[in-house]
């Protein structure tokens, strides 16, 4: 199965809805990269899932290309709680559409499978969040909402019992005690399950995304399986062919690691930077770099350094040839 967490997360007066997972498929044989956290065709909400996958991904992919071509669901003017509402009539009708399973009984033929929906209702001005699953005595999916006032959590999947036990250690070791203010101590938790052998049923890299207020998403990056380790995204490692422009975050720490800046950059002339020196010294006084760059700013300085490597690159490359041919 897998376990599956989401949670609001507070720092410095900010929220933020965050979803985690591990990325074992199993049922027969298992995958250790299968996507279970899923963005949907609008940024305020992301679904994941825990249990059996030949239930779970045609649900949710039947969600998607729903939202997709339903000018209604796919506005953002659409509050979440009506995308909830359609969401459990979908999977309602999905299941009960099921046939050709013999003389078995439907409640073992469907199998246990849960979800995890959340994002930004703008409606109640605030972050909103379910667990959904299958009820056979009311023959329909339902959902319970995990918004109470002193809690905002969920796990779903395996061992949950144990994950609970392990949070309420990590809050302790922070010095908290166990509330709504969480940072990323849930995160931690799946962490050191994923690592630990003995939750076979908990495995692969973990997925990581949040939304922010006002309800926009980000997928980030996992270094796998520290910080010393591979670059990660949706339990898969990040290569040449696979490189999604997203930050990376320290699995032991929960942080977010910033992209790869020069600590210093001197002689920043126009006959080298063009246009983009003036905002480079701005960047570098006194050819050092500041400490309180905004994302926006950092993500430009990169695109400036890497295009004028790229420039010298070539020109060293044109260099050689031409030295070749007058030898």
């Amino acid at each position: 199965m897998t376990l599956c967490v989401a949670w609001l997360r507070e720092e410095k007066d900010e929220q933020e809805l965050v979803f985690a997972t591990d990325s074992c498929l199993s049922g027969g044989e298992r995958w250790h990269s299968g996507v279970k956290l899923f963005e949907l065709p609008r940024k305020d909400c992301l679904i994941c899932f825990a249990g059996q996958t030949e239930r779970t991904y045609p649900l949710i992919l039947n969600l998607i290309s729903s939202i997709k071509f339903d000018e209604n669901l796919s506005n953002s003017h659409t509050d979440l709680t009506e995308v909830l509402d359609y969401l459990t009539q979908l999977f309602t009708s999905l299941c009960h559409s099921i046939t050709g399973y013999g003389t078995r009984d439907f409640e073992s033929v469907l199998g246990d499978f849960q979800f995890l929906f959340g994002g930004w209702s703008w409606k109640s001005n605030r972050f909103k969040l379910w667990r959904l699953e299958y009820n056979h005595a009311a023959k329909a999916f339902v959902h319970d909402e995990t918004n109470s006032d002193n809690m905002f959590y969920c796990f779903i999947g395996d061992e949950l019992e144990k994950s609970q036990l392990l949070l309420e250690d990590e809050i302790r070791k922070c010095g908290k005690t166990l509330s709504r203010r969480f940072d990323m101590e849930p995160f931690k938790v799946l962490i050191q399950m994923i690592r630990e052998t003995s939750y076979t049923s908990i495995d692969g890299i973990v997925q990581l995304a949040k939304i922010h207020p006002p309800g926009v998403t980000e997928f980030l990056g996992v270094y796998w399986p520290s910080i010393g380790g591979k670059k990660t995204f949706l339990g898969k490692d990040v290569s040449t062919e696979n490189n999604p422009s997203v930050q990376f975050v320290d699995p032991d720490t929960g942080e977010v690691q910033d992209e790869f800046l020069p600590e210093t950059l001197f002689n920043i002339e126009e006959t080298v930077y063009g246009e983009n020196a003036e905002f480079l010294r701005k960047c570098y006084l006194d050819g050092q770099l500041k400490a309180n760059l905004t994302k926006r700013e950092k993500a430009l300085v990169k695109a400036i350094v890497g295009q004028v490597a790229y420039v010298q690159f070539m020109q060293a490359q044109q260099q050689a040839e031409d030295e070749a041919q007058t030898e």
